[in-house]
């Protein structure tokens, strides 16, 4: 890229682009990112650092990889994009739908693209909310998520999110989101005698199971902690 300077480009940044979790005092002297080869990074400064999560943990196989960037150019050259919708499919989707399939175990056949994580589990709150009002328990809305734990900041998945600095901006956040203690030997408080960190969050979350209306039919959860705890007897 051309040299521009970075004090016009912090100062255009600034003046025009929002940030994901914007907050202002935070972003005075953020880094603007130019290159990127394999693990590293550049900086507009020159300075070189290892991308050690990967950007947002979504460039699994390192920057600048050419075959990708070609595969890319080739189908954008021939479809750039067309809609899923019921109605209408394209073959890259369908071909890469049936390979997920094939490496997955036989149940998991079925695919549903999304472009990022929090879009995913705002998928799956609706897939479960649909799929309990087909079977007449339209009041089945609840989901249980960790403390500690990292959804996404949509405004269903910064609900599950469980932590607090996420929600300062947006409260309230949306009802029926309920948060456990995270399996985190560190900090795990109510630990029993003989009870390991997993089985007393086990225990944790079965009392939620029992005490909130609308998930105490939690069949599956609750056979699933059964299981965990004739394992612990033998």
């Amino acid at each position: 890229m051309a040299h521009v300077s970075t004090v016009d480009l912090v100062r255009e940044d600034q003046e025009h682009l929002f940030h994901p979790l914007h907050h202002p005092a935070d972003h005075q002297a953020p880094k603007i990112w130019v290159k990127g080869d394999g693990i590293m990074l550049w900086d507009a400064e020159g300075n070189q650092y290892i991308d050690s999560l990967s950007c947002l943990w979504n460039v699994n196989v390192g920057h600048g990889r050419r075959e990708l960037a070609e595969a890319a150019a080739a189908q954008m050259a021939e479809l750039a994009f067309c809609s899923s919708y019921a109605g209408a499919t394209n073959v890259p989707a369908t071909k890469l739908a049936a390979k997920l399939a094939s490496l997955a175990y036989p149940r998991l056949n079925t695919v549903y693209f999304t472009s990022g994580g929090a879009e995913s589990n705002e998928s799956a709150f609706k897939t479960a909310r649909f799929y309990w009002k087909v079977q007449g328990k339209s009041d089945k809305v609840k989901i249980i998520a960790r403390q500690h734990a990292y959804h996404g900041v949509t405004l269903a998945a910064m609900s599950a999110t469980g932590m607090a600095p996420y929600w300062k901006m947006f409260e309230p956040r949306m009802p029926n989101f309920l948060h456990i203690q995270a399996p985190y030997p560190y900090r795990f408080e109510g630990v029993k005698p003989g009870e390991t960190i997993g089985q007393a969050a086990a225990r944790e979350l079965e009392n939620y199971l029992k005490a909130e209306p609308g998930i105490r039919n939690a069949s599956s959860i609750k056979e699933a902690i059964r299981k965990l705890r004739e394992k612990k007897s033998q």
